[in-house]
């Protein structure tokens, strides 16, 4: 299989389709609508069927939220969704793998924004389970850390931006006041590269206590991108939700 040549005509399609809509649509929001719904069709025809895409907004059971989200990654087998109108719904964090933060143009004030947008979601708690069903052998290592909770990972995507070391810059920039686990994990701009982490193994999705980020040209970026996706949401999984500590306030 010519997996080079399958990503690249994917690529001249989304590229394609998010043209016309820059031509055709003169309303923002509209634009960006089309533009998420562009990278959540692409990662649902690639990304395994168990994994959901939607957009909307994500509460804990803190009474936490996030800011709106372009594209959520959840478990699309055992998901609760305490809200869902078409493409659009309200995630307990719990059910939520990944974000993904779709951009027409990614410069200095866009991924300031991102970056605001990945830590009102990060910050939420992931602690509504059965802790007696909590499985042990789903025990992950990520960020450094071992945990049986999958954390929430925070991807950058754009059609556009800035030269990739500047956007490297920038995200380097604002990542280095939180630790590995509160960070804007990678980035793709689709016609030019990839901001992601690099150690002795390679590239990585994701930062680690032994990586270090850096600024990738490739024209090979969707490819790249799906690559680190789909190796690292292959690991993920959800353990048993307890819906009560969403209506621990409520008397019944």
């Amino acid at each position: 299989m010519d997996w080079d040549g399958l990503f690249k005509s994917t690529s001249s399609s989304m590229r394609t389709e998010f043209e016309k809509a820059r031509t055709a649509v003169t309303n923002s929001g509209l634009k960006g609508n089309i533009n998420e719904r562009i990278v959540a069709e692409f990662l649902r025809q690639v990304l395994p069927a168990r994994i959901g895409f939607c957009t909307g907004e994500v509460i804990d059971s803190e009474g936490g939220h996030s800011k709106q989200i372009d594209v959520l990654a959840y478990d699309a087998i055992s998901a609760t969704s305490v809200f869902k109108s078409g493409e659009i719904q309200v995630l307990p964090i719990e059910s939520v793998f990944a974000v993904v933060e779709v951009k027409a143009v990614l410069n200095k004030q866009e991924i300031e924004k991102a970056f605001q947008n990945m830590l009102a979601i990060k910050n939420l708690e992931k602690k509504a389970y059965l802790p007696n069903l909590l499985r042990d052998a789903s025990n992950k290592s990520l960020y450094g850390m071992s945990s049986q909770i999958w954390p929430v990972q925070f991807f950058v995507f754009a059609f556009e931006s800035d030269s990739l070391e500047t956007v490297c810059g920038h995200v380097a920039a604002l990542n280095a006041t939180q630790p590995l686990h509160k960070r804007i994990d990678s980035v793709c701009v689709l016609d030019k590269g990839l901001v992601t982490n690099v150690s002795s193994r390679g590239l990585d999705a994701i930062p680690m206590p032994d990586t270090h980020l850096i600024a990738k040209p490739t024209d090979k970026a969707l490819l790249a991108f799906y690559a680190q996706l789909s190796t690292l949401l292959s690991q993920t999984d959800t353990q048993p939700f307890n819906v009560n500590e969403y209506l621990k306030h409520i008397s019944f």
